[in-house]
């Protein structure tokens, strides 16, 4: 194997001969005169001046030292005196080793972290990526005033523009829905629900309440079933601790909401899988609608069921041998 060939595999496991750490190393290793015989500080020093025609100083050269001995490249005798560095071959071997094991992991997590996001590209609409698309192209241009919406792509891009990406952190965003909608249109998980998840990412604290369909408040199989094409985004919103999911304890014909602090909110006129008409309004506009909406959702958040807190029960049960 030719000399260029060894060095690029080195330089794919993170090693650059050119570096000033790999400099100090040449130099343990010339003073040396070879593997398993230990130099001092002077000798290596001395070496190094010698292989780059220059003075270095001693803080310069003892944190390249540090640093070989950290990686495993060099082993540092700290019982003589003065303080002995030895170049071993199988030292090398094992830290070499270690590189090349740190890279496999961060390749195998890259390469999962691609299969998980293909995977949920593959699970979303056609029309959804062209959603996403054009918001990042069109970018984050919020509506001033309060003004009726009409058509779902809209209604859903409105969502997403002014509450999902609109959102800063230590902002806090409100979503009141029916569990119908879930079971019945917006299921399986869609962009909006997707763009609403990773806000919490940026320290936006997500509140969302389901008012249930019948008299059993939770159906976790609706849950499961709208959630499964982005459960690892989801888990991972999760364990940010910015995202909470309650259920009314009971049925309410109420607001189907999605809300920015108290500043404004986005109020669906119908209860459609797929709603195609909402407003959206600002407190300046009308600042009675927005507190009797938001009295409503913090009056079934005091008494509803933590769906997660739930989830984190059941999951302990069938854990527990």
């Amino acid at each position: 194997m030719t000399s260029k060939k060894v060095q690029g595999n080195l330089e794919q496991l993170g090693v650059d001969m050119n570096s000033s750490q790999m400099h100090v190393f040449r130099a343990i290793l010339t003073a040396a005169g070879g593997t398993n015989k230990p130099v001092a500080y002077r000798e290596i020093s001395s070496s190094l001046e010698t292989i780059a025609k220059k003075k270095f100083t001693k803080a310069y050269i003892y944190r390249r030292i540090n640093d070989l001995e950290e990686n495993g490249f060099i082993t540092g005798d700290t019982i003589h005196t003065p303080r002995t560095y030895t170049i071993t071959e199988s030292g090398v071997t094992k830290a070499l080793e270690v590189r090349k094991q740190e890279k496999l992991s961060a390749s195998l997590t890259k390469r999962q972290d691609l299969t998980t996001r293909l995977k949920h590209l593959r699970s979303i609409k056609t029309q959804d990526l062209a959603l996403m698309l054009h918001e990042q192209l069109a970018g984050n241009s919020t509506i001033e005033g309060s003004l009726m919406i009409e058509g779902v792509e809209n209604v859903r891009s409105t969502i997403i523009r002014e509450f999902a990406d609109g959102a800063k952190e230590g902002d806090t965003v409100r979503v009141l829905a029916h569990t119908s909608t879930l079971a019945d249109g917006l299921g399986p998980g869609g962009v909006t629900e997707l763009r609403l998840l990773q806000s919490g990412f940026r320290g936006v604290k997500v509140m969302g309440i389901l008012t249930p369909i019948g008299q059993d408040p939770l159906d976790m199989k609706i849950m499961a079933n709208h959630l499964a094409p982005m459960v690892e985004v989801f888990q991972q919103a999760v364990n940010t601790g910015n995202i909470h999911v309650k259920v009314s304890r009971e049925p309410i014909n109420t607001y189907r909401i999605v809300s920015l602090n108290e500043d404004k909110m986005l109020l669906y006129l119908t209860h459609a899988k797929e709603s195609d008409v909402a407003a959206l309004i600002h407190r300046k506009d009308n600042p009675g609608l927005i507190d009797d909406a938001l009295r409503t959702f913090d009056d079934l958040w005091e008494s509803g069921i933590d769906v997660l807190e739930l989830l984190k029960q059941i999951v302990q049960k069938q854990q527990t041998p």
